[in-house]
């Protein structure tokens, strides 16, 4: 038993390095319970029509008892298909579940139906209809979105799929960087900047990693750091991860957060200097009568104030 419990577990760990399996296996057990009503609800419908082939067969077989019995070789080999295709329920159950699951080709159990009466064609193709095109259909998305569900809360699937789309955005970035720099010194000047961003299809490349270049010059200075007018490869590469896309909730929140820390400074500033200055005049012994006489203004009335 300790043998089958190590087998178990290496093969568990082993699991582990293939993710797409991984994710299958665990889309698959999670859809268990989907795929039960799916299959309850498959049932059902097959199970309506089932009902209703197998009463043409027997309106079939009672028209023919009234007409003599057999008489052609066409009711012989109608009689033989309705037979063996609906003649009960499970038989009948069997042969539509076939025509939706590629057992059978549907135009084969069709044309039986043709001789009990032509109402059945029409309602033999509404069912193909409704159980290829909707049903199915309805249960193929179920599944998807039951993988999708597992794979966005898959924690090592995540952590992988950022880390592809962060090296894809950084190959791209190198790619156009490169391309600018036409003189291969390893940095970027404006003039380079501008003129490679002349070429319109590079700048829809560039709107197309999440770039706004509507103001060139201005993105320019923001991807310069050390304000050099040169932007280097690790500056850009930073620049760009930091102003693709539009502003996020943690960009609103740092404004947020740095305005009221300046406001804050600024209140603590005037406080410390409405302080000191009031030490200063204590100081040098400022008294009401040392302050400036006030200039004197005349009232509409002619009075001085």
């Amino acid at each position: 038993r300790l043998a089958r419990f190590c087998r178990l577990a290496r093969i568990t760990r082993v699991i582990r390095q293939f993710d797409s399996l991984r994710l299958m296996l665990l889309a698959i057990l999670d859809s268990m319970s989907s795929l039960f009503w799916c299959f309850v609800i498959i049932g059902l419908v097959q199970y309506v029509f089932a009902i209703m082939f197998v009463n043409a067969t027997t309106e079939y077989f009672s028209m023919l008892e009234a007409d003599g019995g057999i008489s052609t070789h066409e009711d012989v080999q109608a009689a033989r298909d309705l037979k063996s295709d609906y003649g009960g329920i499970y038989r009948a159950w069997i042969s539509l579940f076939m025509v939706i699951s590629g057992g059978a080709d549907w135009r084969d159990l069709y044309k039986p139906l043709l001789a009990s009466s032509p109402l059945y064609g029409p309602l033999f193709i509404f069912y193909v209809f409704v159980m290829h095109f909707g049903v199915l259909n309805v249960v193929v998305g179920t599944f998807v979105a039951t993988a999708t569900e597992i794979a966005s809360k898959d924690r090592e699937a995540l952590v992988k799929y950022e880390i592809r789309q962060m090296e894809g955005y950084t190959a791209r970035i190198k790619t156009f960087f490169h391309e600018a720099d036409v003189d291969n010194s390893g940095t970027l000047t404006w003039e380079e900047f501008s003129d490679h961003l002349n070429n319109r299809k590079v700048k829809a490349y560039f709107q197309a990693l999440d770039l706004d270049v509507s103001q060139a010059h201005l993105l320019f200075e923001l991807l310069d750091a050390d304000g050099s007018d040169q932007v280097t490869i690790d500056e850009f590469l930073d620049g760009c991860m930091r102003l693709k896309g539009n502003a996020k909730s943690i960009d609103l929140n740092m404004l947020i957060f740095m305005i009221r820390k300046c406001n804050d400074n600024m209140i603590a500033f005037l406080d410390k200097a409405e302080a000191r200055l009031q030490r200063v005049e204590d100081n040098i012994g400022m008294s009401p009568s040392m302050e400036p006489e006030k200039e004197k203004k005349r009232s509409p009335s002619g009075e001085l104030y």
